[in-house]
């Protein structure tokens, strides 16, 4: 089967969703392809990559020169080999984003990695960039937010899936920031969240978002992190720190948190890199809701999320003093030398098959009011008699709440109470005896 006829006969065929997917199969048998793949994302500080005599930091060539540093990249990214690579404190210069990909990914013979355009609204010294693999994923669209200090990134990016075109294909939106470091700065911080936060409601509110970078945050009771994992604001959008519960709370200089700090590789301090030794949890790749429970094609890999070089061992100490058990010795040495942040990592399932029931929404559920307190109503359409189950999830996944009751078909109302439910941020499924099923969001006051 021709591959532009699959492509042909899928856009044009009126059907049901049920129908596409039974042709998407055929499609993908007749090109010996898998419709599913995991893909690794990488968030990394490059500290002031190429960026000299900088008004913030005392690095110079001498001290945090850029070509010996790509060696040690290049020794970074062949460990971690990262099909999406998004960085902070990159010098802003078009020309020095081109010579990154040119002497650290287009290289051995590899030449599918490609990058943004500089946007820099905020005429900073430094910006945040993507690069990735353009075998795996196409740049639909980049925009920069003017948020403070310097501009966020919006990169919103399509897979490259068989039979599928770009405008039919899954979306993956990254968000990269780098916010206002130091302590005293929480307000500036939360500023910045809730720009980035106004925009993903107004263009994303139900896609595959991340949001990634140096947040420069020193526990999870600052009301940015808060405003990311338990917003009010926008009941529809939550983000899912990857670590749960194990690490989340006053990270800062505190030992308990020691396998995810990611900042400072060095113990001491050569006047470019910060010192002290591994102590803050300060970069983050957080997801939405839809990439934890899958709900759009794309599902966090259970586990994968690390630091590298992270080995829980060296708390208050450089990365590579006396053996480092997370990797091998020479990674070791190349995380001393890249940065004073360590990079962070994640693993995406990715499926080319689509979720018919959360696709078609059979019942067409709305909560009412959303945030609720103590109860709250749930209003749907049953499509045919019988028993329907409602569950409620928390962010994490656990089952909170099971009830089921039959109704009749047609328009349907049910009150779920929530007495005794901590406030946050919920999932409510609808299932029936068919499979059908559809997820809404509700948030506990």
């Amino acid at each position: 089967m021709n591959p532009v006829f699959c492509t042909f006969v899928a856009r044009i065929m009126v059907m049901k969703r049920k129908n596409v997917l039974l042709l998407l199969f055929f499609c993908y048998r007749a090109l010996g392809l898998f419709a599913q793949d995991t893909i690794t994302m990488m968030q990394y500080n490059l500290l002031y990559y190429g960026n000299y005599n900088s008004g913030f930091a005392d690095c110079y060539e001498t001290n945090n020169n850029t070509q010996t540093k790509d060696e040690h990249i290049r020794t970074v990214l062949a460990y971690v080999q990262p099909d999406i690579l998004t960085v902070n404190e990159f010098g802003a210069t078009q020309a020095l984003t081109n010579s990154f990909l040119q002497h650290n990914l287009n290289i051995n013979g590899v030449n599918y990695w490609q990058t943004d355009n500089l946007i820099n609204y905020a005429s900073s010294e430094i910006v945040n960039h993507i690069f990735y693999n353009s075998n795996k994923f196409g740049l639909k669209r980049h925009v920069a937010l003017r948020t403070s200090p310097r501009d966020s990134d919006i990169y919103e990016l399509y897979c490259k899936t068989p039979c599928l075109t770009a405008g039919d294909t899954i979306k993956l939106v990254c968000i990269v920031t780098h916010l206002k470091a130091g302590k005293g700065y929480e307000s500036s911080r939360r500023a910045c969240l809730q720009t980035i936060m106004d925009f993903i409601w107004d263009h994303y509110p139900e896609d595959n978002v991340l949001i990634m970078g140096d947040f420069n945050m020193y526990g999870a009771s600052e009301t940015g992190y808060q405003l990311l994992t338990r917003t009010y604001s926008h009941p529809d959008i939550c983000f899912v720190d990857p670590l749960g519960t194990a690490g989340v709370g006053e990270w800062s200089e505190n030992g308990a948190y020691a396998p995810y700090h990611t900042q400072a590789t060095h113990r001491y301090s050569d006047e470019c890199f910060s010192s002290g030794g591994l102590d803050d949890r300060f970069d983050f790749i957080l997801m939405a809701d839809e990439i934890k429970f899958g709900y759009r094609n794309i599902r966090y890999v259970t586990n994968s999320y690390k630091a590298v070089g992270n080995d829980a061992l060296h708390f208050n100490m450089s990365i590579n003093q006396n053996y480092n058990y997370a990797v091998p010795r020479d990674v070791a040495n190349a995380l001393f030398e890249c940065s004073d942040h360590l990079p962070v990592t994640m693993k995406l399932s990715v499926n080319a098959h689509l979720n018919v029931n959360d696709y078609e929404s059979p019942f067409q559920a709305q909560v009412a009011p959303n945030p609720a307190k103590n109860l709250c109503q749930l209003r749907f359409f049953n499509p045919e008699e019988g028993k329907v189950s409602v569950d409620l999830y928390n962010i994490q996944g656990q089952l909170m709440k099971h009830l089921e009751e039959g109704f009749d078909a047609g328009s349907q109302s049910m009150n779920i109470p929530l007495n005794g439910m901590t406030p946050g941020f919920y999932l409510m499924r609808l299932s029936d005896a068919t499979n059908r099923g559809e997820t809404v969001k509700i948030v506990v006051m």
